[in-house]
């Protein structure tokens, strides 16, 4: 599998203590919150132009990452519990 260098992080989240739930801003327009136990994200869309399909897409995107990070963090915890009984 070939994995793409990630730029400079601004925010680290820790997904063992990560919370994520969807809300509503002051405007009442929909935004996606995640918090773990030291920060807390808000991916939000601002209605431009009405690109809402390129915001529908990239929070597709965005569920089918986490669902492959998902797979790789499956497969590490199976490959060190693997070593760990040799």
């Amino acid at each position: 599998m070939h994995v793409l260098r990630a730029p400079q992080a601004d925010v680290d989240l820790d997904v063992g203590t990560l919370r994520i739930w969807e809300a509503a801003d002051d405007n009442d327009e929909p935004v996606l919150v995640l918090r773990d136990v030291d920060s807390t994200v808000v991916i939000e869309f601002v209605a431009v132009d009405g690109a809402w399909d390129l915001a529908i897409r990239a929070a597709e995107r965005l569920g089918d990452a986490a669902l492959m990070y998902a797979a790789t963090l499956r497969a590490a915890m199976a490959k060190a519990k693997q070593q760990q009984n040799g």
